[in-house]
């Protein structure tokens, strides 16, 4: 059996396999083949075309690996393929493992040490094949055990699983209160205890800042002690693209649909007839992302604020292209930190991006997870940081409400971090008061409330001023008060 690969496979392996010491061009897309039977291939994937180079099956797999390839692709499809739907299959697979290369190479800087080093450690991670539907990965792994969080020096841990409470958190204080500090020291707790995080870091709290020596210490032993991984976008793309088609045309029209209205809600001045367009391109493409998505509107001669937002998140290649996409549970398999500080004041941009990721993950990982022992299971916790750039958007979209209250069940709990603490109240239709929602509640800097606004967010009005470092806690409907955790003191250390 021979295939044709797409010119752009075709090109990468003409060029790269003597740069990382391959024995041919097959035996490099051998690499790329078998990297797609253990990641799968997405939805809506397919090889562009076939003016590539021409491979014959036994050249790509020796003389061994042909059985062992036709047994993945059975068991990937589910039922005993045919010649022609082996051969379609092989082709489809090699095609995108090649893709995934690609999207290596260029991500280490066509480094050839980098490229081989990272197809080592993602073959010693091993990820196993799963039935059924090609287009997942290995579920996401859960946490089924009491996860315990020290908040403040003198009280109990809480457990954050509890079943019955819904672990939303909100985190209030000005700059130099010790807001981040806490932040930071509670998701290297419960990183101590296997549970993963995806923070939004919206003012750049972990940048790398070689002027800033304490800074460059906090933010070297939190990743030590998390295994976080680090983007700092505009300089580095997301892996992952928020976007995708639906099964059929109807569920494709709703996800059109959705996406255009999210746009609609967190973009300024995005008129009915924007949202329309942005609708209509977006049921026209096979593979949707963000590029795809620009080009089509630019085709329809669209102009104004819808072509803007899109054009500008594909200008920046925040997200990947559909064809070189990880899905997402492999990219949520380990904790991530995401820099948004080089987009500066554009914040429009920041919290779309935000909202697109958010909303990708409530659409397919939306999967209810069952109490065990009394324990809500947990997956990974959603924290926003700099949540007041978001909130104002909050009353049409109506996200981070519904992801606060379904989000527990699936595994991902949210938390949210402000400089304000009446900024969680939010307006509009969708309101959400996401600190009377919350189940737990610090805020360092209750000095900045009204007596009726205390009354509300507090649970009482606090006439003794707060002393450096310290805050007040309220936990399921209690108040505490007292010295708050801090990362550059506590590390993270798990409570006893």
């Amino acid at each position: 059996m021979r295939i044709k690969t797409s010119a752009v496979v075709g090109n990468f392996l003409e060029a790269t396999w003597s740069r990382v010491h391959a024995p041919n061009k097959a035996v490099l897309g051998r690499a790329g083949m078998f990297l797609a039977l253990g990641e799968g291939v997405p939805t809506g994937f397919k090889v562009a075309d076939s003016h590539g180079i021409e491979l014959a099956e036994e050249t790509i797999l020796g003389e061994d690996l042909a059985p062992v390839v036709r047994a993945s692709l059975n068991y990937r499809y589910g039922s005993t393929l045919d010649e022609n739907g082996y051969k379609q299959a092989f082709r489809l697979y090699f095609e995108y493992g090649c893709h995934r290369l690609i999207h290596i190479w260029d991500e280490y800087n066509s480094d050839p040490i980098m490229f081989t080093s990272e197809l080592i450690k993602m073959a010693k991670a091993g990820p196993e094949l799963v039935s059924g539907d090609s287009s997942t990965t290995q579920p996401l792994a859960i946490v089924d055990h009491p996860v315990r969080v020290k908040l403040l020096a003198d009280m109990d841990p809480w457990i954050i699983n509890t079943a019955g409470g819904n672990c939303l958190t909100v985190i209030s204080g000005r700059p130099g209160s010790g807001k981040s500090q806490l932040a930071l020291d509670l998701l290297a707790q419960i990183s101590r205890q296997g549970v993963r995080f995806l923070f939004f870091d919206l003012k750049g709290e972990l940048e790398e800042d070689s002027s800033n020596s304490q800074q460059t210490q906090t933010r070297n032993n939190f990743l030590q002690i998390t295994g976080a991984k680090y983007i700092r976008l505009i300089s580095e793309g997301l892996p992952i693209n928020p976007l995708f088609r639906g099964r059929t045309d109807a569920e494709n029209a709703q996800i059109a649909s959705e996406i255009a209205s999210l746009v609609g809600a967190f973009a300024p001045q995005l008129g009915a007839n924007q949202e329309r367009a942005i609708r209509e391109a977006f049921e026209s493409l096979e593979a949707p992302d963000f590029q795809g998505l620009a080009n089509e509107l630019k085709q329809r001669s669209e102009e104004g604020v819808a072509l803007s937002v899109i054009d500008k998140i594909s200008r920046f290649n925040l997200f990947a292209r559909a064809d070189a996409a990880q899905p997402m549970e492999r990219w949520l398999s380990s904790s991530q930190i995401i820099d948004f500080k080089p987009l500066g004041n554009d914040n429009d941009t920041k919290v779309l991006a935000v909202a697109f990721i958010l909303n990708c993950i409530m659409r397919q990982l939306n999967r209810t997870l069952a109490i065990k022992n009394g324990i809500q299971p947990l997956q990974m916790i959603l924290f926003v940081d700099e949540a007041h750039l978001l909130l104002p958007k909050e009353g049409k979209s109506g996200l981070l409400g519904s992801l606060a209250r379904q989000g527990r069940s699936w595994g991902f709990p949210v938390w949210l971090a402000s400089q304000d603490a009446d900024a969680f109240l939010t307006r509009g239709t969708n309101a959400t008061d996401f600190s009377e929602l919350a189940e737990c509640g610090i805020h360092f800097s209750p000095q900045t409330l009204t007596e009726n606004e205390q009354k509300r967010i507090l649970g009482q009005v606090l006439y003794k001023p707060l002393q450096k470092g310290e805050a007040i806690l309220r936990l399921s409907g209690k108040i505490y008060t007292s010295t708050a955790r801090q990362l550059w003191k506590d590390n993270g250390s798990l409570p006893k």
